[in-house]
């Protein structure tokens, strides 16, 4: 188990030290040290019958519930879990999610909610081998509890670290990992949830094979970009291209002024813009030891420019951690890094807002944060930043089965 964790959770795991801060229930609006300002309010969520992972899950925001299925814990020998909840924000309780139906256990899949369903694809962990790749998915229907099973024929090749997206129309997914031989990948496919069929997605123009890049939708076009182009030895990558559905046709995102080559990092749409940040592969610190990235840029899709985010006031370099889009900001919090806002290394419990409109930073309230982690599961309720799971920095480095809403 210890090895697959250090497969699986890397690149995140990479600095993780004693643990850095435990929260508790609290409003903050305040300084931080050194008289910056600081905001959000932090409620601390407890588990009851929230899943069983704590590591690579899949989650989606449904409008009313926050649904979480599989991922990387103790559940089987090869530590994939099988099982999900769901959680109700105005009555603050998981649900068990049924698994009559369900996908087998799996981690570093994918999952995306089409307004209806949660569409759960790929992963790693389908059989006895920890490492071997699934080529299935299924679509689960909160209102009715029950899971139907995606048909097969023209999917993707079975595959984990992949990207997936929806578009109202197609579930996408692209690139990816088959850790058996291992190689990365290239390809993928779109799913048409009215008819039920896969589709390949065109060659041409595509971005090179790669993992751990990252993927937006923006209404009209997925935009990839970053990533790693090897499965045994990293190779930062970056460039990137944008996936057009509606004509299987692929386009370069414009290289000049794009940040630094990396992998691991987080990307965000803003509506009008793609934002990246951190990461690792910003350099190198001997062998073995990538270099957090400790900047990002935007990306405008119609005019083809990247402009630099701001260093002022941005989250220390690191990787693992959440970024979401709440309409106005980008929020980054949590993460590896090998100096958190507190001076320490390892999993950080702090974070920062970033306003485009401003172009500027304003740190997190660290006030009654969750325990520091990296690895954790994120998404945007429409109020709050939904938190759960991850890597904490204890001793053992271990899993959490605990999470948190920020209102920021």
């Amino acid at each position: 188990m210890a090895r697959l964790e250090r497969e699986v959770a890397m690149p995140f795991r990479t600095c993780l030290s004693s643990a850095l801060l435990v929260g508790v229930l609290a409003c903050c609006s305040g300084q931080a040290p050194g008289g910056t300002r600081e905001r959000g309010t932090w409620e601390l969520l407890s588990g009851g019958a929230a899943p069983s992972a704590g590591l690579q899950q899949a989650a989606a925001f449904s409008g009313r519930e926050v649904l979480v299925w599989g991922g990387l814990g103790d559940c089987t020998l090869n530590g994939a879990c099988g099982d999900g909840a769901r959680f109700d924000l105005e009555a603050r309780r998981w649900t068990a999610m049924s698994g009559a139906g369900a996908p087998a256990a799996r981690y570093l899949h994918t999952g995306v909610w089409t307004g209806r369903e949660l569409l759960v694809w790929g992963g790693v962990g389908c059989g006895e081998r920890p490492n071997l790749p699934c080529a299935d998915g299924a679509a689960y229907a909160p209102d009715s509890d029950t899971w139907k099973a995606l048909p097969r024929e023209g999917a993707p090749s079975a595959r984990g670290w992949h990207v997936a997206a929806w578009t109202g129309r197609w579930m996408l997914v692209w690139g990816g990992e088959e850790p058996q031989q291992p190689r990365v990948l290239g390809d993928g496919a779109r799913y048409d949830v009215e008819t039920g069929v896969w589709t390949g997605m065109s060659a041409v123009g595509a971005p090179s094979a790669r993992r751990y890049h990252s993927a937006v939708w923006t209404g009209e076009e997925l935009l990839v970009w970053g990533g790693t182009g090897g499965a045994q030895v990293d190779t930062a990558l970056g460039d990137g291209a944008a996936y057009s559905p509606e004509t299987d046709t692929w386009r370069p995102l414009r290289a000049e002024g794009a940040p630094r080559a990396r992998w691991a990092h987080t990307a965000v749409w803003t509506g009008t813009e793609l934002v990246v940040w951190g990461g690792l592969g910003c350099g190198s610190d001997g062998p073995g030891a990538p270099r957090y990235c400790e900047d990002g840029a935007r990306y405008d899709s119609k005019r083809e420019t990247w402009t630099p985010l701001p260093k002022a006031g941005a989250p220390t370099p690191r990787t693992g951690h959440s970024m979401v889009w709440t309409g106005q900001e980008v929020l980054v919090w949590g993460g590896a890094s090998s100096a958190c806002a507190n001076g320490t290394s390892g999993a950080c419990a702090d974070g920062a807002a970033y306003d485009p409109a401003r172009n500027q930073w304003t740190a997190l309230s660290a006030r009654g944060a969750p325990a520091a982690r990296a690895g954790h599961t994120a998404v945007w309720t429409g109020q709050a930043m939904f938190l759960w799971g991850g890597m904490g920095a204890s001793e053992g480095e271990a899993t959490l089965l605990d999470g948190a809403l920020l209102v920021p």
